[in-house]
């Protein structure tokens, strides 16, 4: 698997999460973690090894001080895709060049299941 590296020896994947199980990439990335980081939620619904550290992600900056603060691979859990308003912008501010594992984002979703297409759709995030 081809994942970017952060700050020396850190390694961060950030994993999207959209209900449905981890794909073998999410899989094997957090089998390897030695910390996950997400939102109560996303860490119940995902495997993580016993060993891992899990880390509650309920302030952003605080989650970006823990993430880059540790050595070693770190699995961060968002909601469905990271880079369509969500971490991975953050996480780049900080100059942390994650990995990214996306899932189906909330506004595909919701196209989809409306039966729409979103060709000209134009989309702003209302979350925190």
């Amino acid at each position: 698997m081809n994942r970017g590296w952060a700050r020396g020896s850190q390694h961060v994947t950030v994993i999207g999460c959209d209900g449905r199980p981890p794909g073998p990439d999410a899989t094997k990335a957090l089998a390897e973690a030695r910390t996950v980081i997400g939102a109560p939620r996303h860490l119940s619904a995902v495997p993580i090894p016993e060993t891992a550290e899990r880390i509650e992600l309920r302030h952003l900056d605080e989650a970006l001080d823990a993430i880059a603060a540790r050595e070693g691979p770190t699995a961060v859990l968002a909601s469905g895709d990271p880079g369509f308003f969500g971490i991975v912008r953050a996480l780049r501010a900080r100059g942390i060049t994650p990995y990214v594992i996306p899932a189906i984002s909330s506004v595909a979703d919701a196209f989809a299941r409306i039966g729409l297409d979103w060709d000209d759709a134009l989309v702003v995030s209302a979350h925190g």
